[in-house]
């Protein structure tokens, strides 16, 4: 992966060294909660640069059997509103990678701030099914953030133990899990 390094620092391991990149990533679903982002990456997401974004020509979609949205193109679609971030470190981006699971891949679009259109990475669909049902960020923050924060703490657990692939096998049970955490603390 291509990064552009705008600062560097040690891990508690002296021989890891992690790359704070210049890129910017477009956030359309879940992870334009700072929960849910927080959950994913292992940590405070304070020094990061949030920006409100939009995207023409796009639509979200409620992914077939899940929580989540999936981003669609279309010239007819009015399109997205998402969050723009800036300085995220080649850790945080594995950890993203790990949790986009194998369904999803970065890809570049413009994304529009003000009147500035600006190069991003954006999560793309490889595999998964859209609904015609669409995908409001409000109603799921309302319906779902709280559960899909659980549900990001659990399977981040994995992080590291398995591939995305090998992961796969267990979602089912992280969903299961996540639910009766919820229940238990609702």
């Amino acid at each position: 992966m291509h990064t552009s390094p705008i600062n560097e620092y040690r891990t508690k391991d002296p021989t890891r060294i992690i790359l704070i990149t210049m890129d910017h990533y477009f956030f359309y679903g879940t992870l334009r909660s700072p929960f849910v982002l927080e959950a994913v990456i292992g940590r405070s997401t304070s020094d990061l640069i949030f920006q409100e974004a939009f995207v023409p020509d796009s639509e979200l979609r409620i992914v077939v059997n899940e929580s989540f949205p999936v981003i669609i193109f279309d010239p007819l679609y009015v399109g997205v509103n998402g969050t723009l971030v800036q300085g995220l470190n080649s850790e945080d981006v594995s950890r993203i990678l790990f949790f986009e699971d194998v369904e999803f891949t970065p890809q570049k679009l413009l994304a529009r701030v003000g009147q500035k259109n600006i190069q991003a990475k954006y999560f793309s669909q490889q595999g998964v099914r859209p609904s015609d049902d669409p995908w409001s960020f409000e109603e799921w923050k309302k319906k779902e953030e709280k559960l899909s924060t659980i549900t990001a703490k659990l399977w981040m657990e994995l992080y590291e133990k398995y591939t995305a692939v090998e992961a796969e096998k267990y979602w089912s049970d992280i969903k299961k899990k996540a639910i009766s955490k919820f229940n238990l603390n609702d």
